[in-house]
Order: structure tokens, then C-alpha cells, then sequence
């Protein structure tokens, strides 16, 4: 069920509001700023350092570690085990800080994406203006082992613009709004026997621009509609 009102009466401040709080959302989620998701980075790459090269070589590494702290015990030197272990927590403490950094850069550089507007695309053609319950039609995506649908939308003028997508009777969970460039996602989900909803904001300047969506091809292929929720006058 969809908890947002869009209309052709809400104003491109209110989308604009809307589209910021879904940004917002997705940072706080997808960055070391949630707590419970960037946990398992912590205990990972603090006892684990190696693994920042991958498995293989991650647990390679450790074990090279353990063999040669099991020699320093054996060999009597507490003061030198104690060294290394201490070092291998450091070096944990550097991965997992360079990790932290790496990885907040990266959502803080997809969210500045997100926020720019996407400039038109020539030579499309087949555009729709004010799709309602327009049907869409599933085809081999350029990503294996997925189906992606298409839509062509004229944009008279640059502005926000609010997509529902609705898929009949899918019993999935998982859709790909492909593109990120100008694209907030507000919601997307569904209940069992209920249509399958997803809502999102597009920032698009004036021309034709494409908007694909995608499912996972191990699924049937649900029926899809899709709706321009605030047309242009």
C-alpha cells in the first residue's frame, strides 16, 4: 500500500521534499552511518584484515598469520606474540578505516548522482507523454539472468516526475530501477495476493528519456503497467 499522495496538483517542491527524504534514507542505509549493517564489516576486517584482497587471499593470509604466531609461542617469546598480535590489530584497525572511508565515498558520490538531473536522450522514438496504466513488456536484459522492461517518456520541461510501476500478480520481491542518474526509488514492494508497487522520482531534463526496469528472469514474467503519476499540463 502506498503511504504517498502524487497527483498533477503536488508542486515540484513537494516532489522535490519527497525525492531528498528518499536520498537521505538510502545514504543512512547503504553507508557505514547504519550501525547494524557495517557491524559485520567491523568484526571482519578487524580480525580479519587479509580479507579486504578476497577470500583466497584473505584466509591465506591469516593463516600465514597463525602458523607464525603458533612459532613465536612456541618458541617461548610472549613479548614477541604479544607484538604480533597487537600489529595485526592495527593493521585490522587501518583496513577497516580505509574500508569505512571507501565505502562512504561511494554512497556519498551515488547519492550526488542520484540528485543531479538526467539529460535527454536522442534518438528515441516511440515516446509516451502521460502514460496511465500504459502496458509494458519484458525482453532480455543487458545484465544475465534478468528481464527488463522499457519506457520512452516525453518531457516537455525539467522537473521531477513520479512513476508508479505496477506489476500483476508477482510474487517476487526483488525489481532493479536501472540508471541512477536523476532516479530516487520512495517505495517498492508488495503483499501476498496484492499487486507488487513500486514508486520513483525521476529528475529529468526537457527531451526523451528512456526508463528501464528490471526482474529476475527466474520468475515469470508479471504483467506491468506503468502510470506518469503527475503528467504535464
Amino acid at each position: 500500500m502506498l503511504l504517498v499522495k502524487i497527483d498533477a496538483h503536488t508542486t515540484q517542491a513537494e516532489l522535490l521534499r519527497l525525492s531528498e527524504q528518499s536520498l537521505r534514507r538510502d545514504l543512512l542505509q547503504n553507508s557505514p552511518l547504519n550501525l547494524r549493517f557495517f557491524l559485520r564489516y567491523l568484526i571482519l576486517f578487524m580480525l580479519f584484515p587479509g580479507m579486504v584482497f578476497g577470500f583466497k587471499a584473505g584466509m591465506g593470509i591469516t593463516l600465514c598469520f597463525c602458523a607464525v604466531l603458533v612459532g613465536i609461542l612456541f618458541w617461548g617469546s610472549e613479548a614477541a606474540s604479544a607484538l604480533a598480535v597487537y600489529s595485526w590489530l592495527g593493521a585490522g584497525g587501518m583496513v577497516l578505516l580505509a574500508v569505512t572511508c571507501g565505502v562512504f565515498r561511494k554512497a556519498w558520490q551515488e547519492r550526488t548522482l542520484r540528485r543531479s538531473f538526467r539529460p535527454a536522450t536522442p534518438g528515441l522514438r516511440y515516446a509516451q507523454r502521460a502514460p496511465q496504466n500504459y502496458p509494458l513488456r519484458w525482453r532480455g536484459a543487458d545484465t544475465e539472468g534478468y528481464l527488463a522492461a522499457k519506457l520512452v517518456l516525453q518531457v516537455p520541461q525539467r522537473g521531477i516526475y513520479a512513476v508508479l510501476l505496477t506489476l500483476r500478480n508477482y510474487a517476487g520481491s526483488q525489481l532493479v530501477t536501472q540508471g541512477k542518474q536523476g532516479t530516487s526509488l520512495v517505495y517498492a514492494g508488495g503483499g501476498k495476493g496484492a499487486d507488487f508497487n513500486a514508486l520513483a522520482l525521476y529528475r529529468l531534463e526537457p527531451g526523451l528519456h528512456e526508463l528501464v526496469w528490471a526482474v529476475p528472469a527466474g520468475s515469470s514474467a508479471p504483467q506491468a503497467e506503468v502510470s506518469l503519476l503527475n503528467p504535464p499540463a
